[in-house]
């Protein structure tokens, strides 16, 4: 590993740990996440979407058993691991196109926005690892490393259904050919195929899918006096979070094919968790990270030479 990576991973530790104690003073219930959520999703009783939520809860569940840890270590040791290894595979990403130290700006802007993602819910356990993995997902298809994506994929679908843009992501990146169309059809068929089984094995569950009219009235601002003043502005803390980064990265035009089609997911994202998702829980938007970071970032620096080239 080069010497300046090798400095930028000490940096994320301390990123990690300024979030990861931002994020157990500022969420409400900080211990519902392993007295209840884990145990309901383990035991096949949590409520739909959470029962189908299975990476992080298994995952913590086996780590307590096999270590005999109690279930509050597991978590806290675990919530720090996610963040620090989102934050280095999302150094790894920019890598692909910067040299570290604009890498580095990237992550420090991911851990500086990320506490706008931890209003109106508590540490949802899919949170952290949509952030490692979604990343992950999106630089195999940046890399053309396919089963390294056919590995991050099968995690994602996993741990969120938001992994699904993956597949998008992979549909739309590259030029058209055959042997793209083909790739993309069996990731599609290998999405559905854990989206299907987890709801064959756990049980059919339905919720309130539709959310549109919900969020519609959310964005009215001001909410009832009876909410805090941030509270009645948490609609909008995914403009706040992603608006700028959007509007400065569709203004630049030098960036290789990925970096600019990555950019044509991000409204497809955001249509469907205004339809489907409560936008005021803005971690939902955690996806738009690695589809806007590294455009955002050709707005500001040169990438390094040839690297920069094609689809990488």
């Amino acid at each position: 590993m080069p010497r300046k990576d090798a400095l930028c991973l000490m940096v994320y530790v301390t990123l990690a740990v300024s979030i990861g104690f931002a994020d157990l003073r500022m969420r409400a219930y900080p211990q519902l996440a392993f007295t209840k959520f884990i145990p309901d999703v383990v035991q096949n009783s949590e409520p739909a979407p959470g029962r189908y939520r299975v990476l992080a809860p298994f995952l913590n569940h086996y780590l307590a058993q096999s270590t005999g840890w109690s279930a509050q270590n597991v978590w806290y040791a675990t919530r720090l691991a996610w963040i620090f290894l989102a934050f280095c595979i999302m150094h790894a990403y920019l890598r692909t196109w910067f040299e570290p130290e604009v890498a580095l700006a990237g992550v420090a802007l991911v851990a500086a926005s990320l506490p706008l993602t931890f209003t109106n819910s508590w540490a949802h356990p899919d949170h952290m690892p949509e952030l490692a993995l979604f990343t992950l997902g999106a630089l195999a298809i940046a890399r053309e490393r396919w089963l390294l994506f056919a590995a991050a994929l099968a995690a994602a679908a996993l741990n969120r259904e938001t992994s699904v843009f993956l597949v998008l992501l992979c549909a739309i990146a590259r030029p058209f050919s055959r042997r793209a169309a083909g790739l993309t059809l069996a990731f599609a068929a290998e999405w559905l195929a854990i989206y299907a089984g987890l709801r064959v094995v756990r049980g059919l569950s339905h919720y309130d899918y539709w959310q549109a009219g919900r969020n519609l009235a959310d964005l009215g601002i001001p909410l009832p006096a009876v909410y805090d003043p941030y509270y009645r502005t948490y609609a909008y803390f995914a403009l706040i979070a992603f608006g700028p980064m959007l509007f400065i990265a569709l203004r630049d035009r030098g960036a290789p094919l990925f970096v600019r089609r990555a950019l044509l997911v991000v409204p497809v994202v955001a249509l469907v968790a205004f339809l489907f998702s409560n936008i005021i829980e803005v971690r939902i938007f955690t996806p738009l990270y690695p589809l806007l970071l590294p455009a955002f970032l050709f707005a500001f620096f040169v990438p390094q030479g040839a690297r920069a080239q094609g689809v990488r």
